[in-house]
């Protein structure tokens, strides 16, 4: 057996009609019904033993894949390492909801908190930086200078020290915005965690050059960089454009 999308998908679906089954059993028993108790044995009967098969040939698979293949020249995860990927959520999250016994929900309960958590990790460090990448200097500045109250500073800034920095925003944050959303596509082969990353990475970013705007306003001679400003809602517009296309 070939390691394939489809054939994970057959265990899957497998471990799906056990999950309905085992469902239908507790509905059953509930209202004390037991009428199909020998029927929805016998399907349970049948589909594990079908589905230790398929997920046995399916891990074989795995083992005699040639790690060499896996590794291609870009950013995309190979299609064998998003399928394994894929799998292994599907299961974890079937039996996080319908395990075979308490403490083996429990036990998927904790593996999905502990990939969630790895995931958000991840996806903050992945933010971090893309943003370091396309807005260095503003990012920079913003970390060195600017308290998140907006009210003290780390650093006292002047006009020299804004100046620059807000220059080059004015000049290329078009530009810089949407190279940063094509690496975003370019990356992420997963929808959701393509979506989650460009936004976070785009509030952030809102939020940062607000600090940086509040920031030429109350330093001597911040007056003369206004003209240089862009407005929150200019960027606030283009963000929403890019918001709702991944």
């Amino acid at each position: 057996m070939k390691l394939t999308l489809a054939n994970s998908h057959d265990a899957i679906c497998l471990m799906l009609m056990i999950c309905i089954t085992k469902k239908h059993q507790l509905v059953m028993s509930n209202r004390r019904l037991p009428c199909l108790d020998t029927y929805l044995d016998k399907a349970l009967i049948y589909l594990w033993p079908r589905f230790k098969t398929v997920f046995d040939m399916y891990i074989q698979s795995l083992y005699q894949c040639d790690a060499k293949m896996l590794w291609v020249d870009g950013t995309h995860p190979h299609h064998i390492v998003r399928c394994y990927m894929e799998f292994t959520a599907s299961l974890i999250q079937l039996n996080a909801e319908c395990g075979d016994g308490q403490e083996a929900g429990e036990e998927a309960k904790e593996l999905r908190r502990y990939f969630e958590e790895k995931l958000e990790s991840n996806l903050v460090s992945f933010v971090d930086e893309l943003l370091m990448e396309y807005f260095g200097d503003l990012i920079k500045f913003v970390k060195n200078h600017i308290s998140e109250d907006l009210i003290s500073y780390t650093e006292c800034p002047n006009i020299a020290d804004v100046e620059p920095v807000v220059k080059n925003f004015a000049v290329k944050w078009r530009t810089a915005l949407e190279l940063m959303h094509n690496e975003v596509v370019t990356c992420c082969s997963n929808f959701v965690s393509g979506m989650a990353i460009l936004k976070a990475a785009m509030a952030q970013l809102l939020n940062d050059y607000n600090r940086l705007s509040e920031c030429v306003k109350m330093i001597p001679g911040g007056s003369s960089l206004n003209r240089n400003l862009v407005s929150i809602t200019s960027i606030s517009y283009e963000i929403r454009k890019y918001s709702r296309t991944l």
